[in-house]
């Protein structure tokens, strides 16, 4: 996957009109992770079963634009800690210890910029499709499917350099695995509010 989307966005880059601006980017927030439910095969789905702690997502990128469009490649991390387990209907415990779940993603990401007349500031919407690579601790790593969606504001703060605040919801498959020895699936959802910036080299 990480092969695939490199190539795409090289193979995109070398066909790019002349006119088409490289850029980087770079971001960090805050995050959270919506409640996980669990499936387990043979007894069926608990909703709500993971309350997460709040975590530091960062992550870096570099695209081309042209017009109000932009495509890039992304890499971005982040780590959330248990909050409380459900242990009986209705009843929440903190774990001992720190049992925390980390997430790697490499996406490939397009956006629309909605330029306004006269005006440093630029709306946009984006969307994103690629992997990731989600480890919970002390575990081995798994490899997931994950999309995005998310919206933001560019305000241009000198020629060639844009202030980014965003939102992103992030949306990994679910991570397989053994719950009370059987097996069983933990569902994830992320949602990110993005502070960053991005430099053109016009």
């Amino acid at each position: 996957m990480k092969k695939l989307l490199l190539t795409a966005l090289i193979a995109g880059m070398s066909a790019a009109p002349a006119l088409a601006t490289p850029y980087v980017s770079g971001s960090v927030g805050l995050g959270f992770a919506g409640n996980s439910s669990i499936s387990i095969a043979g007894v069926g789905e608990v909703n709500d079963v993971i309350k997460w702690k709040s975590g530091v997502p960062f992550g870096a990128a570099v695209g081309i634009k042209q017009d109000g469009f932009r495509v890039e490649a992304a890499l971005s991390y982040q780590t959330h800690d248990i909050d409380k387990i459900l242990t009986a209907p209705g009843v929440y415990e903190t774990p001992e210890g720190t049992n925390s779940l980390s997430a790697l993603t490499y996406m490939a990401n397009g956006y629309y910029d909605i330029n306004l007349n006269k005006s440093s500031v630029s709306p946009y919407v984006m969307a994103g499709l690629g992997g990731a690579s989600l480890k919970p601790e002390g575990d081995t790593s798994k490899s997931v499917f994950v999309w995005q969606i998310g919206a933001g504001v560019g305000v241009k703060a000198a020629k060639d350099l844009t202030v980014d605040l965003g939102f992103r919801y992030l949306k990994p498959g679910s991570l397989e695995g053994e719950v009370n020895n059987q097996s069983g699936k933990i569902s994830l959802s992320y949602t990110n509010i993005l502070a960053g910036i991005r430099y053109d080299f016009q």
